[in-house]
């Protein structure tokens, strides 16, 4: 490995700060009408910014229209610079901006200007995770973009599979920033390594800043019957969801640990409720979840 190509593999295995959320919502609107485009509001990049392409393949345009030429075809995780933000856009579904970036490529030639294009803002994520998730001893990238429908689309690409089928994904709920009055809310990724988990997952963590509630999923992503070959696509799943409550006096709590050499996931569940004369009551429940084929699954007691 070249030393740019080093530098470039360890940029990019770093994860995002604490801070790091991306967020896409949009008002209620009356029942069978879609939201205004004016009422949306979606995390925004600044100029110097790295991020990477979120979706299975994204096309570089030579200005900030989706029917501009094609300067170069971007395929998921791709690193780009933020040069600057454009205008804000409706395209098909999606509202948000257009934004020139330079591409990272740690195998141009030292000194060569890097290509540049304009990419629309949905395509792009400041999450990417590289890591063996199968367990197959090959290195597979996850990036996390919201879809039309306010959800978390969290895509897995294997590289080393055969074109054209190389990414799974799965998509998963967010909390609404507009407690029960607007779609979407934020979403944050982590990789939960193999050793604290028992297997590889990915933590998607649904907190927004106000009372309401609060989700914690973990997506695994496996191949069928548990086998590890190389450069086999395998399946993204929704392996674990957990949700809570924060609307005081009441409050839902859930803490989750991982038996890593039982594989298995224990969720501790704290209510708390007031009653009509002030006095609160509180309710503490364990749940423990098994591993099986890609999903944790509650275990019965006897």
């Amino acid at each position: 490995m070249t030393p740019s190509a080093l530098l470039l593999s360890l940029f990019l295995t770093q994860e995002p700060d604490s801070e790091t959320v991306l967020e896409y919502r949009a008002a209620m609107a009356e029942e069978g009408a879609a939201p205004a485009p004016e009422s949306f509001e979606f995390t925004a990049f600044a100029a110097g910014q790295t991020v990477y392409l979120g979706v299975d393949e994204g096309n570089l345009r030579a200005n900030a229209a989706a029917d501009a030429a094609v300067v170069q075809t971007l395929m998921l995780g791709t690193p780009v610079k933020v040069v600057k933000a454009g205008t804000r856009a409706k395209v098909g579904e999606y509202v948000n901006t257009w934004y020139q970036v330079a591409v990272v490529d740690a195998k141009a030639p030292a000194g060569a200007a890097p290509v540049t294009g304009w990419v629309f803002g949905n395509t792009l994520t400041p999450f990417r995770i590289e890591a063996d998730l199968d367990g197959d001893g090959e290195m597979e990238v996850a990036t996390v973009v919201m879809s039309n429908e306010f959800k978390a689309r969290v895509r897995v690409l294997e590289p080393n599979a055969k074109p054209p089928r190389r990414v799974s994904s799965v998509d998963v709920q967010v909390a609404s920033t507009a407690y029960g009055e607007g779609h979407g809310g934020p979403v944050k990724m982590r990789l939960v390594p193999a050793k604290k988990a028992g297997v590889a997952l990915l933590e998607l963590e649904s907190t927004p800043e106000r009372c309401g509630d609060f989700i914690t999923t973990y997506v695994s992503y496996t191949q069928a019957d548990g086998k590890k070959a190389k450069g086999v696509l395998g399946k993204a799943k929704l392996a674990l969801e957990a949700a809570g409550l924060s609307d005081a006096p009441n409050f839902s709590t859930f803490k989750v640990a991982f038996q890593a050499a039982a594989k298995e996931a224990v969720v501790t569940r704290k209510t708390v409720e007031e009653e009509e004369e002030g006095k609160a009551w509180t309710v503490t429940a364990r749940e423990v979840y098994q591993w099986n084929d890609g999903v944790f699954t509650k275990v019965k007691k006897p």
